[in-house]
């Protein structure tokens, strides 16, 4: 179970990477960008850009990515989460999403409104669909063939009011 949350650091992100590797959430040459986003929101060139992680034995084993929705009204978006491998259908990614919901609830509701999250509409995210539909998102939108032929963004929807 996880012990800690923290803000992720400069020496995290090479362990984030490879999450998102070894949960196929992209290729090992798709998340060179990872390292632009987290040194951004640590030197703060992302305003208000976050980066968490979650632990377990002093080991990452989580970690999410979540900012506001440009050109919106209070809304935020969870453009990253996932949890290794060998530490998922525990719990984890259940409690780094409550998590990032408290904080946001935390800011007031001058700050944050509303929670969004996208994700593919292939077979392989079945399982990232239910778990958005079992925490209360609910489906706002498909975007046709948005990743490519046959593979639609799928957009979750959660109000943080209340």
């Amino acid at each position: 179970m996880v012990e800690t949350f923290r803000t992720a650091t400069a020496a995290d992100i090479d362990t984030i990477k490879q999450i998102a590797v070894d949960t196929n959430l992209f290729e090992p040459d798709g998340v060179a960008f990872f390292d632009e986003l987290i040194v951004g929101s640590l030197d703060g060139t992302m305003n208000d850009h976050h980066w968490l992680v979650a632990e377990h034995d002093s080991n990452v084993v989580a970690a999410a990515y979540y900012a506001p929705e440009p050109f919106s009204d209070r809304m935020w978006n969870i453009y990253f989460i996932a949890v290794a491998p060998r530490h998922q259908s525990h719990g984890t990614g259940a409690v780094l999403l409550e998590h990032i919901e408290q904080e946001l609830r935390a800011r007031g509701t001058d700050a944050a409104r509303v929670l969004i999250v996208e994700t593919s509409s292939t077979v392989q995210y079945a399982s990232t669909r239910r778990f958005y539909r079992q925490h209360e998102y609910e489906e706002e939108a498909r975007i046709r063939q948005f990743y490519g032929p046959d593979d639609h963004k799928v957009v979750f929807w959660k109000s943080l009011l209340g």
